[in-house]
């Protein structure tokens, strides 16, 4: 369901507003008026350009603009929170610790960001709508750009039963791919139809495709529609990441099969939203055989495409955040949100789903006592195994055009030494490590999926007490080295190209010292 974005967050489709209104249309030099007006009493966070890149992520972009402004104007560091309020509560309460009045976000054009059709993502729109929330009683006020007040959005979901049972149904051009015709032309307008039209429309519709329908009961006209209620924060399910049961046939991989099929390239989203739950489903026991043709073409066609592309890194300078970068990451981070240290702690063998696992128990393990800086995903230098990632660590980039080197140190520990997290040389650098998850993997061949859950949150634990011991305002950098796949029998392998196998996690925790 679309509507207006001015419409969506509750404003009026207009440039000009009232003046006590905390979401406003503004032209850049209205918005750089309300600024110098504001200047010194409001903390500014402006995201200038959105493009194709930035859909879906908006939600991160704000986010990372509001931090980047306080932390210029040396405000506290977060605390953690669990939903958008209490996110944004924290982040005005740091604001006027540093005597700032007011919050403002400045967003540049949204056109940019929105689909083929003029329309911007749901999660862009909720964004959207969550910070128009937000305003209402608070020091924040929203600038929008004044060619947004009549683009496409997103209102409120509705029940898949309800709205195809509606009476005003839009029309078929809303929702088909647009074509080159006259009549298709109209589904780009920011107008609603009205229901008159609508029901008109589709009447036309389903008389032309059927020459003798037969009547359709009609609803009670006393009975009125029931209007659809404003959702809370979006529930994540994470149980797909970690040792998905057998699929029955009326669960979700079915549409993790067609995600997958119209997938292209390695796409990292992809991999944790749909890849990831249906291998898992497949290795647990799921034999259909559409299910097992797009876990495999997704997997041949990342592995393709990030084998061919691996060698060419060290040449052009192009390609994604990998493993190698993780000491610099750590400490550009520590540097971004005011840490006295940076601490780089590789987990072998920690995978996406399991990482997953990991991150979630040492935020519930260090509560207040730290803040969650980073969550990203990295990507393992080929072959991916424990002595090449090393080697990358040591050498950086320089490291991609070398052979493996045997000399570094590789072994892992077992039993119970695996839960010592140790101190390791890497070329001139010192990081820890810890085996606890290679070692589970190992011990548990045959029973691995069903380990997962078990591994990880044993490994959560022990990154949670190593954390809870780092001097106050130390940041702690925790990511995978490689990852590995399980295979039908439970067996697991490495140093493979699957998404699996390259793709691993890494977050950032900042300890100690937050209000």
């Amino acid at each position: 369901m679309q509507t207006a974005l001015a419409r969506s967050v509750g404003q009026s489709p207009i440039v000009t507003l009232p003046p006590s209104s905390a979401i406003r249309f503004v032209t850049l030099t209205q918005r750089v008026a309300l600024e110098e007006a504001g200047h010194g009493g409001a903390v500014v966070a402006r995201v200038e350009t959105l493009g194709a890149e930035a859909r879906g992520r908006l939600a991160e972009l704000v986010d990372e603009a509001i931090e980047r402004a306080l932390a210029l104007r040396s405000a506290p560091p977060a605390g953690i929170a669990r939903d958008f309020d209490a996110s944004m509560s924290d982040k005005l309460y740091r604001a006027r610790k540093i005597g700032a009045h007011a919050l403002v976000v400045a967003l540049g054009p949204l056109r940019g960001a929105a689909s083929s059709k003029g329309a911007l993502d749901a999660a862009d729109t909720e964004t959207l709508r969550a910070l128009a929330r937000a305003t209402r009683g608070r020091p924040l006020t929203l600038l929008l750009d004044a060619s947004d007040a009549g683009i496409d959005a997103h209102a409120y979901p509705v029940p898949l039963a309800s709205l195809l049972a509606s009476k005003t149904l839009p029309p078929i051009a809303d929702v088909a791919e647009p074509s080159t015709s006259t009549s298709t032309s109209t589904s780009t307008s920011t107008s609603t139809p009205t229901p008159t039209e609508t029901e008109t429309s589709s009447a036309t519709t389903a008389e032309t495709a059927t020459p003798n329908p037969s009547p359709r009961p009609r609803p009670n006209p006393d009975e009125p529609e029931p209007e659809p209620e404003e959702p809370g924060e979006p529930v994540v399910d994470v149980r797909h990441l970690a040792g998905a049961s057998i699929a029955k046939p009326d669960e979700s991989w079915r549409h993790w099969s067609l995600q997958l099929t119209a997938a292209r390239g390695p796409q990292p989203i992809m991999v944790l939203e749909s890849y990831l739950p249906l291998a898992n489903a497949i290795t647990a026991g799921l034999d259909d055989p559409r299910a097992k043709s797009a876990r495999d073409e997704f997997r041949a066609a990342f592995s393709k495409s990030y084998t061919d592309s691996c060698p060419t890194f060290a040449a052009t300078g192009k390609r994604p955040k990998m493993v190698l970068d993780a000491i610099d990451l750590a400490h550009k981070s520590a540097r971004l949100h005011g840490a006295r240290g940076a601490h780089v702690l590789v987990v072998d063998g920690m995978r996406a789903d399991v990482g997953a696992i990991v991150k979630k128990r040492c935020v519930e393990l260090l509560a207040s006592r730290a803040k969650l800086t980073d969550d990203l995903l990295l990507w393992s230098a080929l072959p991916t195994n424990t002595p090449r990632q090393l080697l990358t660590l040591a050498r950086g980039v320089d490291a991609l055009r070398l052979p493996p080197d045997d000399d570094v140190e590789t072994e892992s520990l077992r039993g119970r030494t695996a839960e010592v997290i140790r101190r390791i040389r890497v070329g001139s650098r010192d990081v820890y490590k810890l085996d606890l998850v290679e070692s589970r993997v190992r011990d548990a061949q045959g029973h691995v999926l069903d380990a997962l859950s078990a591994i990880g949150a044993a490994a959560g634990d022990v990154v949670g007490r190593h954390a809870a011991s780092l001097p106050p305002r130390s940041l702690l950098f925790v990511c995978g080295d490689h990852g590995f796949s399980i295979e039908r029998d439970g067996s697991t392998r490495q140093g493979g190209a699957s998404p699996e196998e390259v793709l691993v996690p890494a977050f950032a925790l900042l300890v100690g010292d937050l209000h």
